[in-house]
């Protein structure tokens, strides 16, 4: 049996996922900002109040996400924490992956963050001011590799050769990338081969 405290851990991790807060996730998917809030859980009573099966459905659709992996962010419980992969976000960062992309962990620091065993995720800290107001100095981003990447989405960029950056995807062909600042300015576009890897943001720290 679902219970109403496992609906709401659910989508508030949805959130999470998405690198929003609760009413932003609402405001993507077409409701009330307010429809996720926490006052909204209860009223002035006491009285438990589920989301409607219509909103988590909005939900769901804005996010591109299917049932299966909603049910599964239901926890049963306290989520797992463990150590993953941290590093800073300087330019020290670009050797501190494989040629394939992935983390050479010797390089790394290690960060408590809960998350399914399963799940490949690394942190990275970010340095400075380059990404106000979006991010301030020492905001903490979870990145996924193997997270299906999409337009709109918040990414770190690794360049084979030059620094690697967060930014937001564009549209993507076979020779290029298109990106643009998390402030929303257009980069000049990259070639897909001068590129490491593209990988989604799925949380941050605010």
């Amino acid at each position: 049996m679902l219970t109403h405290s496992q609906i709401w851990a659910a989508l508030d991790a949805l959130a999470e996922r998405e690198g929003l807060s609760p009413s932003s996730l609402a405001k993507r998917a077409g409701l009330d900002p307010t429809t996720f809030n926490r006052s909204k859980r209860k009223n002035a009573t006491g009285q438990l109040r589920w989301p409607s099966t219509e909103s988590i459905a909005k939900v769901l659709a804005a996010t591109d996400t299917s049932i299966d992996d909603f049910l599964h962010l239901i926890v049963q419980g306290e989520p797992s924490v463990r150590r993953i992969p941290f590093h800073t976000l300087d330019a020290s960062l670009r050797d501190a992956f494989d040629r394939n992309g992935r983390p050479s962990l010797q390089a790394w620091d290690q960060l408590p963050f809960p998350s399914p065993e399963e799940r490949q995720v690394f942190a990275l800290e970010v340095r400075g001011n380059d990404y106000l107001p979006t991010f301030r100095d020492g905001a903490i981003v979870i990145v996924a590799p193997e997270a299906e990447t999409r337009r709109g989405d918040r990414v770190l960029v690794l360049d084979k050769e030059g620094p690697s950056i967060l930014a937001v995807l564009g549209h993507q062909t076979t020779a290029q990338v298109h990106l643009s600042t998390l402030t929303g300015e257009s980069l000049p576009p990259r070639a897909t081969d001068s590129l490491k890897a593209v990988y989604r943001i799925i949380w941050a720290s605010q």
